[in-house]
C-alpha cells in the first residue's frame, strides 16, 4: 500500500509543476487506455492471516463523459486484460494468470463554479465485474486452479476539484452488494459450482487529471476494495474469504 501512496503523491506533484491554464468546459467527453499494477489478497477467516494473493499488471481502455449545467452528470466506462501471479500459504504459485475486468459507474452531482476554480459533489451507482482465469492450470504443487467470477455494486460519493488545467477527484464507494462464483467444476466433474453472496465492504478511488495543449491529458490513479467475509453458500460448506485488491495506475487520454 506504500508504494501506491507513493506513486499516487508524485502523480499529484508533477501535475502542480505545470503552469497551462485551462478553461472549465461545460461538456467534456474523452477516450483513453491505461495501464496499472494490481494486488488482490485474501485473509484466513479465523486468525486474518495471509491466505493468498495474486499480483500483476491491467491494460485497458476507457471512456468518460460528464456534463456541468445546474445540475452534474458523468458516465464512466472501462475494459482491461491483465495477468497475475498467485502466491498461497498452502498450494504454491502459479504465473500468468488472465484477468479480466469491466467497471461502468453513472454520477449525479451538484457543481459550484467560483472565480478560479469549481467544485462538485456526487453520487451515482457503480458495477464492477472481474474475471480471474485459473481453471485448466496448475500450481506449483500439482494442485488444479479454478475460474472465478466477481460482481461488485456500489455507490460512490465524492467530492471533484478543477483548477485551471488540474483536476483532483476522490471517491468514497459504499458496497451495496457482491457476488462471488468459484467454478470447482473445473477441478473435477463431482464437485459443484460455488456462489457467495457479499454484503459487506467498501472502497475508494482517488484521481489526479492534468489536460495539456492539443486535447491530449494525464491521469493518475489508484482504487482500493476491503470486502469482508461472505455468506455461506447453500450447502453451508464454503465461503469467500475478506479480500482486499490495491490498483494504481496512469491513464492517457484524448478529449473529443
Amino acid at each position: 500500500m506504500n508504494k501506491f501512496k507513493s506513486f499516487f503523491i508524485s502523480g499529484i506533484l508533477i501535475l502542480f509543476t505545470t503552469t497551462h491554464l485551462y478553461s472549465f468546459e461545460d461538456q467534456k467527453s474523452e477516450l483513453g487506455f491505461y495501464f496499472s499494477t494490481k494486488i488482490y489478497e485474501e485473509r484466513h477467516p479465523v486468525d486474518n492471516s495471509f491466505f493468498m494473493s495474486q499480483d500483476g499488471w491491467m491494460i485497458g481502455v476507457d471512456s468518460n463523459s460528464e456534463t456541468y449545467s445546474d445540475l452534474y452528470t458523468g458516465f464512466k466506462t472501462r475494459l482491461a486484460y491483465g495477468q497475475v501471479d498467485y502466491t498461497s500459504n498452502g498450494t504454491g504459485t502459479m504465473a500468468g494468470v488472465p484477468d479480466y475486468q469491466f467497471e461502468t459507474t453513472g454520477y449525479l452531482g451538484i457543481p459550484f463554479e467560483g472565480s478560479n476554480s469549481r467544485t462538485t459533489l456526487f453520487s451515482g451507482l457503480g458495477f464492477r465485474y472481474l474475471l480471474n482465469q485459473m481453471g485448466l492450470k496448475a500450481s506449483s504443487t500439482g494442485h488444479s486452479g479454478y475460474d472465478r467470477e466477481s460482481r461488485y455494486l456500489y455507490m460512490p460519493f465524492g467530492i471533484n476539484y478543477e483548477a485551471g488545467s488540474f483536476e483532483l477527484r476522490g471517491e468514497y464507494l459504499y458496497f451495496l452488494y457482491g457476488q462471488q462464483k468459484s467454478y470447482l467444476s473445473d477441478v473435477s466433474s463431482n464437485f459443484p459450482d460455488i456462489t457467495n453472496d457479499q454484503e459487506d465492504g467498501s472502497g475508494m478511488k482517488l484521481t489526479a487529471k492534468l489536460y495539456t495543449e492539443g486535447g491530449m491529458g494525464y491521469e493518475f490513479y489508484m482504487d482500493y476494495w476491503d470486502i469482508a467475509d461472505s455468506k455461506l453458500d447453500t450447502t453451508g460448506n464454503f465461503m469467500e474469504p475478506r479480500n482486499t485488491t490495491s490498483e494504481t495506475g496512469l491513464r492517457i487520454f484524448w478529449t473529443y
